[in-house]
């Protein structure tokens, strides 16, 4: 926990620009021949609050591990500039490589080409199960789903909701599989309703735009459920402008500083913490141990957790997330 808030607080000072951030880890293991390895973390956001954890647990695995890393990606979700990023990475011929396949059916190609030039991949943050890949390290969506259900049918027992779903992109892995794990766990609820699925590309403007023309022409909507990081904070900007907090409660999902202090003024009754630290930390380990002692992971899968966050816990929940 304490290395966690130390590198986190390192990274609140700096300015990613697009592109990458390199950095080389000391000590630890070393690759054939003395030389270190060289692993390329492509993110589908390079400057973003969420990733940003990723990232300080790459970084932190580099310097306990002995690697050297890059961190590079869009600074907004784009595809064709990821596949860019891996083809770059192909080409320079690194160790190994670590990404989230956002976008399953455009760089299905560039994946297969990283496995045919033997370079293994760790999926974080979404699995294309088309792919070639050593392992996923990432949130449980079904899990994720049934803690914020169940959080909500404790909340509201029998009261009408009719809600509005925003997530990333209509096609990303995840944003389905953790909204599908939300209405699983609302199945059984006496009356629910998901009246609109909206997508805003990660982007707050256009997160907030989906929300004013969502309230306006579905009047009956009183529950926000957010599977981007972007969608709490917007909805509650929303809420406020048009007077609306009576009215519609806000489930988001991430723990970013924006959303908690939305949720302490009230503005944001939840949110779904995951851990995104371990995913850059263990995808790196994964590498490292595949490379260096030929050790396959355990299981295909590896739950990094979530935990839904109130007012109640949020003062406490990290010691149980990050554990």
């Amino acid at each position: 926990m304490r290395k966690l808030f130390v590198v986190l607080a390192a990274l609140a000072v700096l300015s990613l620009a697009f592109g990458a951030t390199a950095f080389a880890g000391g000590g630890g293991e070393k690759a054939a021949k003395g030389k270190k390895l060289n692993f390329v973390f492509v993110t589908p956001l390079v400057a973003h609050p969420v990733w940003d954890v990723a990232r300080a647990g790459f970084e932190a695995a580099a310097k306990d591990m002995g690697f050297t890393g890059q961190y590079v990606g869009p600074q907004g979700i784009d595809p064709a500039e990821m596949v860019n990023q891996i083809e770059l990475a192909i080409a320079s011929k690194v160790d190994g490589i670590i990404t989230m396949p956002i976008a399953p059916t455009a760089m299905r190609p560039v994946i297969k080409k990283a496995a045919e030039a033997k370079i293994p991949v760790v999926f974080v943050g979404s699995v294309d199960p088309e792919s070639t890949s050593l392992a996923f390290v990432g949130t449980n969506e079904a899990e994720l789903g049934k803690q914020g259900g169940s959080a909500i049918k404790a909340k509201f027992g029998s009261k009408p909701l009719r809600a509005i779903v925003l997530q990333s992109t209509m096609d990303a892995s995840f944003a389905i599989k953790a909204r599908d794990g939300y209405l699983a766990a609302l199945k059984d609820y006496p009356d629910f309703k998901m009246v609109l699925n909206e997508s805003c590309n990660s982007d707050m403007q256009i997160a907030m735009q989906k929300f004013e023309a969502a309230f306006k022409a579905y009047p009956e909507i009183n529950l926000v459920i957010g599977v981007c990081g972007e969608a709490g904070p917007a909805a509650a900007k929303v809420i406020k402008e048009n007077k609306l907090q009576d009215k519609i409660t806000v489930v988001a999902i991430d723990d970013v500083a924006e959303t908690m202090a939305l949720i302490k003024d009230g503005s944001i009754w939840g949110t779904e913490a995951q851990n995104f630290y371990k995913m850059g930390y263990l995808g790196s380990k994964i590498l490292i141990d595949f490379i260096t002692k030929g050790v396959k992971p355990a299981q295909y899968v590896n739950d990094s957790g979530s935990m839904f966050v109130t007012k109640e816990n949020m003062d406490t929940y990290k010691a149980s997330l990050y554990k």
